[in-house]
């Protein structure tokens, strides 16, 4: 009889739930129920054109921070989760901003188009300059739960929302070198009846919040690092686990409405407007609004990149400086593959932690493929680089050997060609086990189409050879060779000559010469007649005398064969 009225008082509990979510709402202090939104920025990131009927700044704006992916609690205002909206006029004049928050998703080596999606956190950083008091709403249990990590709610979308927050405020603070109005943040997180036996640490929570803003404030591009997070911002956190904790929240959001920094009676549609062109800018976008974690990861991959870059290029600039010698490489193919895949595994090893964050890890395999391909290039230049200097030398020991074997039979003719298929063979042959040890099969480097083009070049060498220059060179010594030949003697001889030289010198100035000679065997006689005795340049040369009238000069000669 209980269960049967229990369920029948079931249904009517059901029925008065909307009932009473509405009596609640009347009674906060910002009627949600009467309240309506208009879209400022759709969720591709496009603007908007702005309506007429746009509200005005009179008591205060709150702007609300939803979680995409997280439904909010049904005690919170119903707000548009996939744009930026500002409520209509409501009976307070309090104006509310809503605009989801950034998601993990978002690659950061996606290049930015001139329409980008909200997942950057880009329409939460521009609401969050205009409200006096901003909820971060979907904040689970888990999202802070300190069993899972010290830091997973810095880690978390969240952080990389709050991230993006306190970069377009510091910003806004170093153009306008004012210390503005501290807004009020609170961390509203939402606890169902599963999360009873969890505690929230409060203090841990508000410690990941300061560590976002100082690498915000680190990271900020013309932001006051020196300004600190409590001069800025009032941070609170609350736990949201029923209607009356949502009422709070936003009693407490109500109360620091004021803070907003747009003065009373200006345009809040078009105040968000101008503040999401300034953030959504490419200067803004450089700034990194990633997570410390995915920062920490995308700068692993940077060190691992040039670490790695460096050792590679240091071995195959040895390489190179000896294949520019026309030397070959020992072992070359099985010593590029350990490298190539020495250097990949450990960056695979040094980026490990990259490849579990959807942010960092397509940044890592950007770096990674830029790494390989830098290692492959040069792997592939020194390929081709010890083929070609392999094919000089098959072609040049080739040429010697036809060179040594030229006189065995004339050049050119069919005995010529019988005779050196061999050493063709032996040339091919050579080639092919010398072209093996530089195969790199994991890049598709193989000695297939180089075996085929140095077994033509090898042909054409035999049957140009003999009108190769070498060949002609050859031939032409071999012919002087056998003009120069001189028979050797057959027997031992010694062979003696006399040569006699006489000079006859009679009365005269020199106007009468004469030479005769006469050869008899090894023996000979050369008589001159000069008629210069009375000369006076040929007196002085004997002293002032006259020269002997003959003069007989002998000469013996001595020819020994051994």
């Amino acid at each position: 009889m209980i269960d049967r009225q229990q369920r029948q008082q079931a249904p009517q509990q059901k029925s008065m739930l909307p009932f009473l979510y509405v009596l609640g709402l009347c009674l906060s202090t910002m009627t949600e129920a009467a309240t309506t939104f208009t879209s400022v920025i759709d969720s591709s990131g496009k603007l908007l054109k702005p309506h007429k009927s746009s509200t005005s700044n009179e008591k205060g704006v709150v702007v609300l921070l939803t979680s995409p992916g997280t439904s909010i609690l049904p005690s919170f205002p119903s707000v548009p989760s996939d744009a930026v909206s500002v409520s209509a006029d409501s009976s307070d004049d309090v104006i509310m901003i809503s605009s989801p928050g950034a998601t993990l998703s978002a690659s950061i080596t996606e290049e930015e188009d001139e329409e980008t999606t909200l997942n950057g956190g880009a329409g939460a950083a521009a609401s969050g300059l205009l409200g006096g008091c901003i909820i971060l709403s979907g904040v689970t249990i888990a999202d802070v739960s300190s069993s899972t990590s010290p830091s997973c709610f810095a880690d978390s979308r969240h952080g990389r929302t709050l991230t993006g927050l306190f970069l377009s405020r510091l910003k806004q603070q170093g153009e306008e070198e004012e210390s503005g109005t501290k807004q009020l943040l609170v961390i509203a997180i939402q606890s169902g009846d599963d999360d009873e036996d969890k505690d929230v640490d409060v203090a841990g929570i508000k410690e990941q919040v300061e560590k976002l803003y100082d690498a915000a404030a680190d990271a900020a591009v013309g932001g006051v690092a020196t300004t600190k997070l409590e001069d800025l911002y009032e941070v609170e956190v609350a736990v949201v686990k029923s209607d009356d904790d949502a009422k709070k929240v936003m009693s407490m959001a109500s109360a620091a409405a004021t803070r907003s920094a747009l003065p009373q009676g200006v345009n809040v549609a078009s105040a968000l407007a101008e503040a999401y062109s300034k953030v959504n800018t490419p200067s803004s976008q450089s700034s990194s609004i990633d997570t410390p974690s995915i920062a920490q990861a995308v700068l692993a991959c940077d060190d691992a990149y040039a670490r790695h870059v460096r050792a590679a290029r240091a071995k195959l600039s040895a390489w190179k400086g000896r294949s520019s010698r026309g030397l070959i490489i020992d072992k070359f193919g099985s010593s590029a593959s350990t490298l190539l895949k020495r250097t990949m595994d450990l960056y695979d090893r040094d980026t490990m932690a990259a490849a579990g964050l959807s942010s960092a890890a397509p940044y890592r395999l950007t770096m990674r493929s830029k790494l390989s391909g830098i290692v492959e290039k040069a792997i592939r230049d020194l390929f081709n680089s010890q083929i070609e200097n392999l094919e000089k030398s098959t072609l040049k020991k080739f040429s010697s050997v036809l060179l040594r074997k030229m006189g065995k039979s004339d050049a050119g003719t069919q005995d010529f060609y019988n005779e050196n298929a061999s050493a063709l063979r032996s040339a091919a042959f050579a080639f092919d086990t010398a072209a093996t040890d530089l195969e790199v099969p994991s890049m598709s480097l193989t000695k297939t189409k180089a075996i085929s083009s140095v077994s033509g070049k090898l042909n054409s060498a035999l049957l140009s050879f003999p009108d190769s220059p070498a060949a002609k060179l050859k031939s032409m010594k071999e012919v002087q060779q056998m003009v120069s030949k001189q028979k050797k003697p057959t027997e031992r001889s010694v062979d003696v000559g006399l040569d006699l030289v006489a000079m006859i010198r009679p009365d005269g100035f020199g106007s009468f010469q004469g030479f005769a000679g006469y050869q008899l065997g090894e023996n000979s006689i050369t008589v001159g007649v000069n008629n210069d005795a009375d000369a006076p340049e040929v007196i002085s040369q004997f002293g002032g005398v006259r020269p002997p009238f003959i003069r007989v000069q002998p000469k013996l000669k001595l020819d020994i064969e051994l």
